[in-house]
């Protein structure tokens, strides 16, 4: 079967295990085609959406859900849009929903440069009726969250 069929009916999963297994010269070509710096990087990024999509596949709480497997963050610079990341050191910060969300958000416009996602996300929690026990903070999201670049499309 040709690779081109075969990754049309793979899960999610699967294709995070076999670009783990790919060579690291092609790994790190699609990487860069997502605009994700290294090949551990993007390895790191596809394990997490899995189970970001495992957990709303299986309709489980995501919204203040700590990740097994937290997206790991670019160092400062390597993708100045997500540098936020790196500033967060607790473990809502490190291990919050918030983390796979600004992935998706970063990897969204490499797949489909009309994608208005990251705005209509931003829209959909500004509307979050906030209490004392369940804020937005609780996806473990920075103060000021809504002014980044990352969500105004």
């Amino acid at each position: 079967m040709p690779v081109w069929a075969l990754t049309e009916i793979l899960e999610l999963g699967h294709l995070s295990v076999l670009y783990r297994g790919m060579h690291q010269q092609d790994a790190e070509e699609i990487a860069l085609a997502f605009g994700v710096p290294t090949k551990k990087m993007m390895a790191s990024w596809l394990a997490s959406l899995n189970y970001v999509r495992n957990v709303a596949a299986h309709h489980s709480r995501l919204f203040n859900r700590k990740l097994q497997h937290a997206p790991t963050r670019p160092k400062a610079g390597q993708t100045p849009v997500l540098d936020h990341l790196r500033d967060e050191k607790t473990a809502k910060g490190v291990f919050g929903t918030y983390n796979a969300l600004a992935v998706i958000a970063y990897i969204l416009p490499s797949v489909d440069a009309d994608s208005n996602w990251a705005k209509q996300l931003a829209a959909l929690l500004r509307t979050f009726p906030e209490s004392h026990a369940l804020t937005i903070a609780s996806t473990g999201a920075p103060q000021g969250w809504e002014s980044l670049d990352l969500w105004r499309g």
